[in-house]
This record gives structure tokens, sequence and C-alpha cells, in this order.
């Protein structure tokens, strides 16, 4: 039994290949096929880079020494070698004055402070049990929530839950913060 919805789902497919056959006839340039060439005039692409494995088995030390001064490989791991720079050479005639060598100082890694979520308590909610559970709101309007000691959103841990307050410490410090009551 053939259906409307049959019938108008077979039109519909037969508009839309008449349709793609006409936008294809339209737009295809039939003097001049470049997707058709043929295979022998593939002489013009460009060859395929090759990659140095041999530079896997080679000592990266003696690698860093034949790169010139400044570059440095970017797909080396570990800090950059820090260079010396070149003192100026005895004049002629003039002895070189012996000395300890100067100490090499490798690059410290600066640390970043953790940065402070920033949160506002807007209350908490008391069950007749007694268990207290407050609520945040982030910077994002995400409402989180939780009961004393409890860990919210992966960085604070509440410590202590009050009626105008409540105190979290931040993980990324022992400091221990007070926030205040405030509504919207």
């Amino acid at each position: 039994m053939v259906t409307r919805r049959i019938v108008g789902a077979a039109g519909s497919s037969a508009l839309g290949l008449l349709l793609g056959w006409g936008l294809w006839s339209v737009f295809a340039d039939a003097s001049s096929p470049e997707h058709l060439r043929p295979v022998g005039e593939l002489e013009s692409l460009p060859a395929v880079p090759r990659i140095g494995l041999a530079r896997l088995d080679a000592d990266p030390e003696a690698e860093a020494e034949a790169r010139p001064q400044g570059e440095r490989d970017l797909f080396a791991f570990g800090p950059a070698a820090v260079r010396p720079t070149p003192r100026p050479g005895p004049t002629p005639g003039e002895r070189p004055a012996p000395g300890p060598a100067p100490p090499r100082s490798t690059p410290s890694v600066a640390r970043l402070a953790p940065a402070v979520l920033d949160v506002r308590y807007v209350g908490s909610v008391e069950r007749p049990d007694g268990l207290k559970v407050a609520v945040l709101i982030s910077n994002d309007d995400v409402v989180l929530t939780g009961r004393e000691g409890e860990l919210v959103a992966n960085r604070l841990k509440i410590v202590k839950i009050g009626l105008e307050s409540i105190d979290v410490q931040d993980l990324g410090s022992e400091r221990v913060r007070r926030i205040p009551l405030k509504a919207r």
C-alpha cells in the first residue's frame, strides 16, 4: 500500500537528484576537467619530505653544540641549555689572568601563585537533624553546594559554615579566608 508519505519522500528525493544534476551541469566546465587528468601528469606534485630517523641515535648534546647560537630544538625535552656569554679575550702581548671558572647558572622555573577562585556566599540550608549545606555562586554563575569538610569546585575546602559568613581554605595554599553573606 502506497501512502502519501512514501510518495512525498520519493518525489523529494527525485527533485533533489534533479537539482543536484542541474547544478553540476551548470558549474562543471567540460572544456577543462582538471580533476580528470591522466596519471602521467602528476610529476608537478612536490616531493614527499623525508624524516631524519638517523637523528634518533645521535647524541643530543653533540647535536645541540652543532646548532647555531640562539637556536634550540623544539622537540627536545628539558630546559634550554644555558650558554655562557663569551668574554673578550686578552689583547696581543697580554697574558690571561688565571682565575676560577665562572659558575654556570641554571634557569630558575618561575612558579605562579595559584589564582584565587572568586565565589559569593548566598546562604545555607539546615536540615532538622543539624546538617548544614552552604550555597556558593562562582563568577560564571555556577551554583556550588557543600558541607563542612567537603571540597567545592576542586579548589575550595569548606572549613566552617556560619550564619553570616563561611570560612573556606584554598587548596593551593594553607590560607583560610572568610566570605561574607551576599545576596545578588
